[in-house]
């Protein structure tokens, strides 16, 4: 497995790190050499109530763009080139957030969830997110306690991807194992479900291709008496629609190297970012890229944001070649994790790789 402690050869600084933030440009490290990469950032107006590890990305089948954060979800119909702000605030509908996907009918499709011994629920919507209707509630029996996803992927052929942990038993003390439930209409039911790994906190799933995906995993386990020790990245892959997962292996070597997500390109490429947390002052979201759909890596890193924390992608790319990277960070005072509410700063950077 690559270390991905100072991939590229590159030890990089908290300086360097910050004047990329406030810059036009990237940081990419390999062989020794840190190049800035001029790149596109639309900065999202701030969000009074946002948290940075609280956002989706969602590409419509018409290729309307919707960048969420909490109470404003950003609209591109030009593959992000402008952008038109709308408020919408979950609290208003009974949600503690979005956890949004668009059908192949072009509706917004909601999860919700207010508590891990509360049902999940599927809400849809004709307008944009101005009026929901529950369509369902995800039957998880015999499971007791769920925590649904953090994510929820549309494939090309519509179906629908929800990652659902298991938390019958304390989170330090049980496996936590995840499973994926599926839908095969427009997200109206979730009707069925696959195990998808244990430890599986926080699983994000990219289509690389029509037939293959790849899950990318905040893998937690760590020994019973030092739980935080082991928390990093790691990948598992299906070529069933979600069905059977094979594959599981890591990814990232460094304690709080443990939150990704990925995106297929052309000519078998896989992106994932994931975020760098400690010490906290090197708090950064940062790139790997494979050239064999994720099986295995190059020694190159780019560095795509940075704050004390920071971190937390979502991506979309229209073209197979360029990637729109949705991501967050914050500064300042940030040894609680709720100070990030509403002092995180999102954008939208328009990338590719070199």
């Amino acid at each position: 497995m690559l270390s991905t402690d100072n991939i590229g050869g590159v030890v990089i600084t908290p300086d360097q790190l910050s004047d990329m933030q406030a810059g036009d440009y990237i940081l990419h490290a390999r062989d020794g050499v840190l190049n800035k990469v001029p790149v596109d950032k639309t900065r999202m107006p701030l969000d009074p109530q946002a948290h940075y590890q609280g956002l989706n990305f969602v590409l419509t089948p018409d290729s309307t763009i919707y960048a969420v954060q909490h109470t404003i979800i950003s609209k591109s119909t030009d593959g992000g080139k402008s952008w038109e702000h709308l408020n919408r605030d979950p609290s208003a509908f009974g949600f503690n957030g979005w956890l949004l996907q668009a059908n192949r009918q072009g509706q917004l499709i909601n999860i919700c969830q207010n508590g891990e011994e509360q049902p999940t629920t599927v809400w849809v919507s004709d307008d944009e997110g101005e009026t929901w209707e529950k369509t369902s509630e995800i039957e998880i029996a015999p499971f007791q306690k769920t925590v649904a996803g953090s994510s929820l992927t549309r494939l090309s052929d519509g179906t629908l991807l929800l990652p659902i942990k298991r938390r019958d038993d304390p989170f330090y003390e049980g496996t936590n194992p995840t499973y994926v439930f599926v839908s095969d209409d427009d997200g109206y039911t979730f009707s069925n479900r696959f195990f998808l790994s244990d430890y599986g906190n926080e699983v994000n799933i990219a289509e690389l291709f029509p037939g293959r995906l790849l899950a990318v995993i905040r893998s937690q386990p760590g020994p019973p008496e030092q739980p935080h020790t082991n928390k990093t990245v790691f990948l598992a892959g299906s070529a069933d629609n979600g069905a059977t997962w094979t594959n599981l292996r890591q990814l990232t070597s460094v304690h709080g190297q443990c939150h990704g997500a990925g995106i297929g390109l052309s000519n078998d490429r896989a992106v994932v970012v994931y975020d760098h947390r400690y010490p906290r002052e090197l708090g950064s979201g940062r790139a790997m890229v494979s050239d064999d759909n994720g099986e295995s890596w190059r020694d190159e890193v780019y560095y795509l944001c940075h704050g004390h924390v920071a971190g937390f992608p979502r991506h979309i790319t229209l073209d197979g070649e360029e990637i729109l990277t949705f991501i967050g960070s914050c500064y300042g005072d940030v040894s609680k994790w709720e100070n990030a509410t509403g002092n995180s700063h999102f954008c939208v950077i328009r990338w590719r790789p070199v």
